[in-house]
Order: structure tokens, then sequence, then C-alpha cells
């Protein structure tokens, strides 16, 4: 029998990012190390329950991303009005996302290894 392929696994793939704290001694980078914990996704086999989860994490942050944008945008602008205010707002409401997806889809888990899904 073959095995369901779970894309979530390839969101490890930025920890690969990590290695180019080796030639260039920059601390920055070990920050990709936290992309690690979805290298265990490879093997959970995505069943009905895992996608819809997965789903509902995904909605919920993905809007997230989209309300924080705006503010993110004009606050950027009004703290330094002649700097591009994008890529802080970018970068922001992103890793905001990112971290409440990976916060509400372990809360999810959690629920359904508890029983309560």
């Amino acid at each position: 029998m073959k095995r369901a392929f779970n894309p979530m696994g390839l969101l490890g793939l930025p920890a690969l990012a990590a290695l180019l704290y080796l030639p260039t001694g920059e601390t920055s980078f070990l920050g990709f190390l936290g992309f690690l914990v979805f290298f265990r996704y490879f093997r959970v086999i995505p069943d009905e329950l895992f996608l819809l989860t997965l789903r509902r994490a995904a909605t919920l942050s993905f809007l997230l991303e989209c309300i924080l944008i705006g503010p993110a945008l004009l606050f950027f602008y009004l703290r330094a009005p002649g700097v591009n205010p994008m890529p802080q707002a970018l970068g922001l409401s992103f890793a905001a996302a990112l971290i409440f997806f990976c916060l509400y889809h372990t809360y999810l888990e959690w629920r359904e290894l508890r029983g309560m899904a």
C-alpha cells in the first residue's frame, strides 16, 4: 500500500536557510531552524480530520494576515514617511500569520488527540 504524501512537510524546507549561518556566521539565519518542526508531518497520514484542521488554521491565519497588513502599512508609513513601509509591514503580517497558524494548528491537533474535535 502506497503512503499518502503530506505536503505540509515541505514547510520544513526553509530550515535549510539556517545552513547559511556556517559560512557567514550571521546568527539571524538560525531563526530558520524553527521550520524544522514541519518535517514531522512527512510521517503523518493526511486523513479528513487532519485536512479539515489544516484548512481551518490556514484560513484564519490568512484572514489575520489580511487584517494586519493595512494597519501595519499605516503604522510604518507614519513612523518614517520617507521610507517604503511595505517590507516591514509584509514581514510583520507574515510572521504573525505564521506564528498564529502554528499555534492554532497545534491547538486543533491537541483537541483531536484529546477527543474533543
